[in-house]
């Protein structure tokens, strides 16, 4: 695996033209020896909502997998052929280099820049927290994956670590950072571009994310799924649109506004329309977000059909909001977690409330996020189609589509839905045209770890049920 540790943000000259010291000739003159733990943080921390947020499909091509959006001219991901760009290298790399190195290279200087010794393990669990969110990422989109040798500077090519032994390693690891992180303290202040660090705030993020790992085991280890879900709840999860983790994007900078903007506008390119069944799936049941998530054509909405050459122009653009460079990312937010205790309620865990409860406190949450008033959301929810109780099909049918629907522009988790709840079903409902099979179930792992970490990944490649690299093959917690 290619071990990047972090990416320099400055350059600092400091050795004069001319030296009688020759050591000094080893020295990378345009290369800062020491990036303060906050740059390391706050760059580590700003590539993972990047990196979520991205329309590349170099790098995360879910929208389309996930039918919020399809593409127009090239369209080998919306057929499920990743060969072309290599989703599933860009994926990989970035969060082990960009991500991962640079949280643990802050975390590993944190004592060395923070004087006071609990602002600075604050700051480390924060970090750890979000190290927790990437490998969760990678581990649920890959399988086995290097965990822990991952980031050895001694290793250069790291063992695959059993995928269900790293899940729960890395719920242990959130259950010490609830535990630990201590709101009476400070811990990286500004350098946090999403809270802040403010302690409380990330002790809610954690709880959240382990409710939403302890549902995705349900239908494998329903006792831990029960168990670590109630813990969840007890820690305190999210209870409002104001705990969503977002990140704001700076609009006086190209490079550092929102990548759906950077993709859509900065780039003058034209690669992506809305996708038919989202669009006719809203339409259908007059979804007060349509105007907020898309733009008109000749007097109403229309999406492009996975798998055409749709062509620009022809169907409904995206919303004007979602293509301003300042509109902020977002990693995790308050209508998954009602999403995840309606879940929760028909699954048998006793975290209160009904599932018509907290889907309709989701499906509000998620109006009232992207723009909506709750009096729309009160007449969505009144519709029959929509209402839970008369709502079509089994729990995960009402869930899946409206999860589908709030998810948008949180794509990763559209696809892992998706497949976990198996709606929409859109190997049935939207097959793309000339697909190369079903809905991929992973990515494949990069073609250089197959060359560079041959034995690793062999060992890796053998633990995939069928023993085979393939976008088929089933992760640890799907039945």
């Amino acid at each position: 695996m290619k071990k990047i540790r972090f990416i320099i943000l400055a350059s600092f000259v400091f050795l004069s033209a001319c030296t009688k010291d020759i050591n000094s000739l080893n020295v990378n003159t345009k290369a800062a020896s020491n990036v303060p733990s906050a740059t390391l943080f706050t760059y580590g921390e700003k590539k993972l909502v990047d990196y979520y947020t991205t329309t590349s499909v170099g790098v995360a091509p879910f929208r389309v997998i996930s039918q919020e959006w399809t593409e127009n001219s090239y369209v080998y991901e919306a057929v499920y052929n990743f060969a072309a760009y290599q989703a599933n290298v860009g994926w990989w790399n970035d969060l082990y280099q960009n991500t991962l190195s640079n949280l643990q290279s802050a975390k590993n200087q944190f004592a060395l820049d923070i004087l006071d010794p609990k602002a600075a393990a604050n700051a480390s669990r924060i970090a750890d927290v979000l190290e927790v969110y990437a490998y969760d990422l990678l581990l649920n989109t890959y399988g086995n994956i290097p965990y822990s040798q991952a980031l050895n500077k001694s290793i250069p090519f790291p063992k695959y670590d059993d995928a269900k032994t790293v899940y729960t390693d890395l719920l242990m690891r959130l259950d010490t950072c609830i535990a630990g992180l201590d709101p009476s303290s400070g811990s990286i202040g500004s350098a946090d571009l999403i809270y802040g660090g403010d302690p409380a705030q990330w002790k809610k993020f954690a709880a959240t994310l382990k409710l939403k790992m302890a549902i995705r085991l349900a239908d494998v280890d329903a006792s831990t799924a029960s168990t670590k879900a109630l813990e969840a709840v007890t820690s305190g999860v999210f209870t409002s649109n104001s705990d969503n983790a977002t990140l704001s994007y700076d609009p006086s900078s190209p490079g550092n506004s929102n990548p759906i903007w950077q993709a859509l506008d900065y780039s003058g390119r034209h690669d992506f329309v809305p996708a038919s069944l989202i669009v006719n799936t809203m339409v259908g049941w007059n979804d007060p977000r349509l105007p907020l998530y898309f733009a008109q054509y000749n007097g109403g909405y229309s999406g492009g059909i996975p798998g055409n050459a749709n062509g620009y122009g022809a169907f409904s653009d995206f919303s004007a909001q979602m293509q301003t460079a300042a509109y902020p990312g977002i990693i995790l937010d308050y209508a998954q977690t009602e999403f995840l205790l309606a879940e929760a309620v028909e699954r048998g865990i006793a975290v209160g409330g009904t599932a018509a409860s907290h889907y309709n406190n989701a499906i509000t949450a998620s109006i009232e996020f992207w723009g909506g008033s709750a009096s729309d959301a009160a007449t969505y929810l009144a519709q029959p189609a929509v209402a839970y109780a008369t709502a079509a099909g089994t729990w995960q049918q009402k869930l899946g589509y409206q999860k589908w629907i709030a998810n948008y522009n949180m794509n990763w988790d559209s696809w892992t839905d998706i497949r976990r709840l198996g709606y929409p079903n859109l190997d049935v409902v939207s097959p793309p045209v000339g697909a190369h099979g079903n809905l991929p179930l992973r990515l494949t792992y990069p073609s250089n770890e197959s060359g560079s970490n041959s034995t690793n990944w062999a060992n890796a490649v053998k633990a995939l049920p069928g023993g085979q690299d393939v976008v088929t093959a089933k992760l640890f917690w799907m039945p």
